[in-house]
């Protein structure tokens, strides 16, 4: 056994790692400044900061944006499409509807494949699995022969009623894997056996897309460690808050696309688990970007479908909405009015304070001239901000637009506050959610610095603040599981459900998810199993996923609850139900989750009367005037601490602002509490 468990989580700023050492049960932080032109440099920069021998590392696990960044950026390799004869079209086509119904403006998105590269193959499979042609291989030959020519570097095989009956395309892909042996190869059932043949396309696309630059990376990442003398399996954070090794991911890479935010809306979880919340909102604010998520009644938001870019993606993901608001948002002008965002800084030149070149105003420059952020105490004091060229950059937009540099430093602040707490309200008002039922959970860099005024906003009452908040994604990693879902397409008004049918087709992922799960190192009995179902009332055309309680046996009686739990449900989320309408399942789908060891969090006792020492004071603004407010530093704050705003609360990763009018209190895991008085 090694001594250390790492995480590491690169974002558009900086690249997080936590570390657990086993010899003295402590957990330690880190930050370094994400390498653009190679994302390993600063993982093996940061992890050489902390560890001399890389023997010692016995878990490693890793959230990457490699696969997102390329998909975004449009940097994707060129991929060939083979499809059944007949449905050339059907990715191109897409559909016909209009998400955005009023937006004028609206344009579908551009395919991600021509027309021109997509070949047809002879085979047909019907609908319900039988063959009425079989796959003629010289077809497959003649389709490989013009791949090879042109000088593909992915290749998609999607073929009708291939999610009932993958036969053809298991065949197809050992072809062309026998005639292209270099070639990456997605089969669509392998990423998403599901109906709805654009959907399915388009799943398989991206993944295809994405693959050969994810798989040169993680190689790339196997290659350097293992030149370290690290030996051991590299794990991949999924999209659906489980883990996955490298191998897995290489040819999956489908499942990795919100891979680094996922892993602070996992670590909600143990808030619920230690503290009670169940409704809790994350907001995760870095240098680039702003995360959203939340926990329902101790439950991730998770959902089976997504878009991204306009393209339909079917796959299990934690939801995390996106919104470009973070520390390094740059500031500029729109007919003398403010614009915060969502265009970023970045790492390089970054914002004007770190004195790398930057001029352009951001929001971290607008903080800095307020007094929120120590100048000498960044990072730990392992960087120094250079205050006179953030009040020059602040200065110039405050000379455009009238105001003084206070009150322009302010309303950059509000601004990017107002932004924030707008997708917040997109994700709970418009679902008939209220936010106030809720608390929230202020991480990443810049997030326990804004939390409070994005409460207020919102009027929520509570700001939880846990454990080194910079680097919370990279520690919720640590608190994930191997993980692997399989989904199949079970058509059927419940009232003439075959319990034999859907038993047999739940057994049938069962093998599945277990093999690969096996695969990865876990132990049989390490693997539990859940099973939910994606249903709707008979001519609805969206449905909700409902879960079966795990230890249920599909029974008539287990079937009644399963319809029982659709009505409230649907009452619960919009507002209504039909208790004598008929339901349909449509899809049927198992999770297998492979239980690793983690190292449980113990409260420690809340000592009563403790008084918090200020290690300096500073004039720091609130509301346009100047107060003598009390920088602490984080390790000085013990249980049971309270006091009263303004504060400003120092550590390595992240600094929290606590305002006037709130106060705070540290409980027994160490988690600072926000409270408005």
């Amino acid at each position: 056994m090694g001594r250390y468990r790492v995480s590491v989580d690169i974002g558009g700023t900086f690249t997080d790692f936590v570390f657990y050492d086993s010899k003295t049960g402590e957990y330690r932080e880190g930050k370094v400044l994400t390498t653009h032109d190679d994302l390993s440099d600063a993982i093996i920069a940061g992890l050489d900061m902390e560890i001399a021998d890389y023997a010692e590392i016995d878990f490693f696990v890793h959230g990457t944006t490699v696969g997102l960044n390329a998909f975004l950026e449009r940097r994707g390799v060129r991929v060939a499409i083979i499809t059944t004869e007949g449905f050339r079209d059907v990715y191109e086509l897409a559909r016909g509807d209009r998400p955005e119904m009023y937006d004028r403006f609206y344009r579908k998105p551009v395919p991600l494949v021509k027309r021109s590269d997509i070949y047809e193959i002879r085979e047909r499979i019907l609908y319900d699995g039988s063959v009425s042609t079989a796959l003629d291989e010289e077809s497959v030959r003649e389709a490989a022969r013009r791949i090879a020519e042109k000088g593909y570097d992915s290749v998609v095989i999607c073929l009708i009623n291939s999610y009932i009956n993958p036969a053809h395309e298991n065949q197809a892909a050992d072809l062309i894997r026998q005639l292209l042996p270099d070639l990456q190869i997605t089969a669509s059932h392998v990423v998403a056996r599901e109906w709805r043949e654009y959907e399915r396309t388009s799943t398989a696309t991206v993944n295809a897309y994405i693959a050969p630059i994810v798989k040169e990376y993680l190689t790339l990442l196997e290659n350097r460690m293992e030149g370290k003398d690290y030996h051991r399996a590299i794990h991949i954070m999924q999209s659906n808050g489980g883990l996955m090794t490298s191998g897995v991911a290489k040819d999956k890479p489908i499942f990795t696309l919100m891979s680094g935010p996922v892993g602070g809306a996992i670590g909600k979880n143990s808030l619920f688990e230690t503290l009670g919340y169940r409704n809790l909102i994350g907001i995760d604010m870095g240098g680039t970007s702003f995360d959203v998520s939340m926990l329902i009644d101790g439950k991730p938001d998770l959902s089976t479908e997504t878009y991204l870019e306009g393209f339909p993606i079917l796959s299990p993901m934690v939801n995390v909405y996106t919104i470009g608001a973070g520390g390094g948002s740059l500031v500029t002008l729109e007919g003398k009015g403010l614009r915060v965002g969502p265009k970023s800084a970045g790492s390089n030149p970054g914002p004007a304070c770190y004195g790398n070149g930057g001029t352009q105003a951001t929001v971290t420059d607008a903080n800095l001239a307020l007094g929120r952020i120590d100048a000498e105490n960044f990072l730990g004091g392992r960087m120094t901000l250079d205050t006179a060229a953030a009040r020059r950059a602040i200065q110039a937009v405050a000379d455009e637009i009238g105001l003084d540099l206070t009150e322009t430093a302010e309303g950059i602040c509000q601004i990017a506050n107002a932004n924030m707490a707008g997708i917040i309200r997109q994700i709970t008002v418009r679902k008939g959610i209220d936010p106030r039922d809720f608390a929230i959970v202020a991480f990443g860099g810049a997030g326990p610095m804004h939390a409070a005024f994005i409460a207020e906003e919102l009027g929520i009452q509570t700001v939880i603040v846990p454990q080194m908040p910079g680097t919370y994604s990279a520690w919720g990693m640590h608190q994930c599981d191997l993980r692997q879902d399989a989904v199949r397409t079970y058509r059927e008004n419940l009232e003439n459900v075959d319990i034999s049918r859907i038993s047999g087709l739940f057994q049938q992922m069962k093998d599945e998810v277990s093999a690969i799960l096996l695969q990865q190192g876990v132990s049989a009995e390490q693997i539990i199993y859940e099973k939910t179902v994606d249903m709707r009332y008979v001519g609805q055309d969206y449905t909700l996923n409902v879960s079966f309680r795990s230890d249920d046996e599909i029974t008539a009686e287990s079937i009644a609850a399963l319809r029982q739990a659709y009505h409230d449900y649907h009452q619960q989320v919009y507002g209504h139900h039909n208790p004598t309408g008929a339901v349909e399942t449509v899809n049927i789908r198992m999770s297998g989750i492979g239980r690793i060891d983690r190292v449980q969090k113990t409260a420690l006792p809340e000592q009563s009367g403790l008084q918090a020492k200020p290690y300096k004071t500073a004039q720091v603004i609130f509301s346009g005037v100047p107060q003598q407010t009390g920088i602490y530093r984080r390790e000085d704050l013990r249980p049971g601490m309270d006091m009263q705003g303004p504060a400003v609360i120092e550590e390595l990763s992240s600094t929290t602002v606590v305002p006037p009018q709130y106060t705070l209190h540290v409980d027994g895991y160490e988690n600072i509490i926000l409270r408005k008085r």
